[in-house]
């Protein structure tokens, strides 16, 4: 058994989860509405980034999602509802803004490549690329909750 300590004064707030699924909250430095509206934001992100299939915590399987040519292949736009199907049958709202693990914040153009994937834009950056590459390079992206475009 392995005992680990926690210094409350460090942290705003405290999550945990046992294996049997008990949970404990502690938010010392936050008041309680802070905390939920945090842990509302954590929820729509890991909501965003669950792959399409079913998952196994624990045990590595590739993320069809990851292969950087099947995000292409067969994708399908919904313009209307600003919705694309990426070829592993992933659903991305394109109205939605999209961050990245560097902070990068990420919105389509409107547009989509020669191969129908959608062009992403981050911030006023003139810089844009296709979001297989977006995600392979900057990744993982989830939406920002709260920003649409």
């Amino acid at each position: 058994m392995k005992i680990k300590f926690i210094d409350y004064d460090e942290h705003a707030l405290v999550v945990t989860v046992t294996r049997e699924g008990a949970t404990s909250v502690v938010a010392p430095l936050m008041c309680d509405s802070s905390a939920a509206d945090v842990l509302r934001k954590i929820a729509d992100q890991l909501d965003a980034a669950h792959p399409p299939y079913p998952c196994t915590p624990g045990a590595y399987e590739p993320d069809p999602q990851h292969e950087h040519a099947e995000l292409g292949t067969g994708g399908t736009l919904d313009a209307e509802r600003r919705v694309w199907t990426d070829g592993t049958g992933h659903v991305w709202d394109l109205a939605a803004t999209w961050g990245d693990a560097a902070g990068l914040r990420w919105r389509w153009t409107g547009q989509l490549t020669s191969s129908g994937i959608p062009w992403m834009r981050a911030g006023d950056d003139v810089d844009e690329q296709p979001l297989d590459v977006v995600r392979t390079v900057h990744g993982p992206i989830a939406p920002t909750a709260g920003e649409r475009s």
